[in-house]
């Protein structure tokens, strides 16, 4: 539920609906989507999903507090006696032009939208860290979860108030034509592209594929805006042209020709050191933070970039990117009996899943560790190719670690690149072996989300 109030006439207007039924109120006090919420006099949103349609419990809705409804008018025929409602062609659609009307109340508020393939979390977090450092926690709002979608982004803009100055909003997509009505929906400020890489090929076709519907982040961007791009990447190309109406800046790893570089210094278990330096003026930082890995570091020069250019102290942001922590399944390090867990299993592509052996590389006993590689999803046409790149790079940096993969596809690329390991068909299966772990192992599970490699890891109880 969203305490969002909004005036009848304000809904109308930016849905486009038609009102029909008796009594509606001049106006609701909030916003909700779940007929299982209690409220007084909110607006109720019917969506309808692959297993779910929740027109089938508008009367519920209405008995929690709903005085007024916004439905699909293909479904009028579902709605309650003589309720109140909106009709509109697509209730989704209607949600984020009534968050996208809520946005523009806000007129001291700036918002920054960001995609990427890898990436859109950490340097969400670092942008969340500078600015709550920079100003206070009130003050901003971020996307929480995994809510970066087309429902999920209009959720985190209904719990915008006056109070926020810096709203930080990740947008997800895995096929063409969702980040263009995500940008419409946010009007950002500044769009960051973090990254282009094998991810969600399936719908997305080619890395080409992915630079082009990632380029559609800059297609609501408010004039004058700030968009900011790789300054090397696969198609950078099309995301430079796509870009090349507004103000354009870039980042990267030492040795790119960018606006800001992050020069990576090494890390270990529990974090990383780099210099950070802003071109147009010579100026360097030192970033101690908590975040690992190489890769990590030129997320930080995007983040630095975008809060650069809204006149954020160059100092102000490295002492800000030291407070990043990282949600959930990212890099959570855990000790059960003796051994230490590093979960990074939220998300898994073939350059994602490279960056962290590659950070693992720099510090871990070989002898000690124990790989644990699943799946991972939507690579397409790509995806035999792309699993026996990972199992090929852990071949060559940890010919002495133990292996175990789980998925199908992870064990085809195992055996296909003669990688020595247990294989297991699932997660599941792989747990209910009761796998083994000499005290003193660092265990490493990595794969996309939907291969549940957390059903691995012993009771986190340990987390820190």
């Amino acid at each position: 539920m969203y305490d969002a109030p909004f005036t009848l006439h304000e809904l109308l207007h930016a849905t486009g609906g038609r009102l029909v039924g008796d009594n509606a109120p001049s106006a609701v006090e909030s916003v909700f989507t779940d007929t299982r919420e209690t409220t007084r006099n909110g607006l109720f949103l019917a969506f309808s999903g692959e297993t779910f349609d929740a027109h089938d419990y508008l009367a519920q809705a209405v008995a929690n507090g709903a005085t007024l409804l916004c439905i699909e008018a293909s479904k009028a025929d579902k709605l309650p006696p003589g309720a109140p409602a909106i009709l509109v062609p697509s209730t989704v659609t209607a949600f984020q032009h009534i968050a996208r009307f809520h946005r523009m109340r806000l007129p001291n508020l700036k918002v920054i939208l960001l995609s990427g393939s890898c990436g859109k979390t950490s340097t969400k977090e670092s942008l969340r860290a500078i600015f709550e450092h920079a100003l206070d926690s009130i003050s901003v709002l971020a996307t929480e979860g995994n809510t970066n979608n087309q429902i999920g982004l209009p959720q985190n803009l209904l719990r915008l108030n006056a109070r926020h100055r810096i709203a930080v909003l990740e947008a997800g997509t895995n096929h063409h034509g969702e980040l263009e009505p995500l940008s419409y929906c946010a009007m950002p400020d500044i769009a960051i592209i973090v990254s282009i890489a094998n991810c969600h090929l399936e719908f997305l076709g080619s890395l080409e594929g992915v630079a082009t519907e990632k380029s559609k982040l800059f297609t609501h961007l408010a004039p004058g805006g700030f968009a900011i791009i790789p300054a090397e990447c696969p198609g950078q190309d099309i995301l430079a042209k796509a870009a090349s109406q507004f103000r354009v800046g870039t980042f990267g790893l030492d040795g790119t020709d960018a606006d800001v570089t992050a020069k990576y210094l090494g890390g270990n278990l529990h974090g990383a050191k780099f210099l950070l330096r802003r071109e147009s003026t010579g100026e360097t930082v030192s970033v101690q933070w908590g975040v690992p890995g190489r890769h990590q570091a030129g997320n930080a020069a995007a983040a630095a970039l975008a809060a650069l250019s809204m006149g954020v102290p160059f100092e102000t942001i490295a002492e800000g990117l030291g407070r990043t922590t990282l949600p959930g399944l990212r890099m959570r390090v855990t000790e059960h009996n003796g051994s230490t867990w590093i979960n990074d299993a939220y998300n898994a592509n073939p350059d994602s899943m490279a960056a962290s052996l590659n950070w693992l590389s720099e510090f871990v006993d070989q002898q000690k560790l124990v790989l644990v590689l699943g799946d991972m999803g939507e690579l397409g046409e790509r995806s035999a190719e792309g699993h026996r790149s990972v199992c090929a790079l852990a071949k060559h940096l940890f010919p002495a670690a133990r292996c175990v993969v789980v998925g199908p596809n992870m064990t085809a690329a195992a055996k296909e690149t003669g990688l020595d390991c247990e294989a297991f068909a699932s997660s599941k299966d792989a747990a209910d072996a009761k796998l083994e772990f000499a005290p003193g192992s660092t265990v490493f599970l990595k794969a996309s989300r939907s291969t549940h490699l957390e059903l691995i890891e012993p009771d986190a109880a340990g987390a820190h």
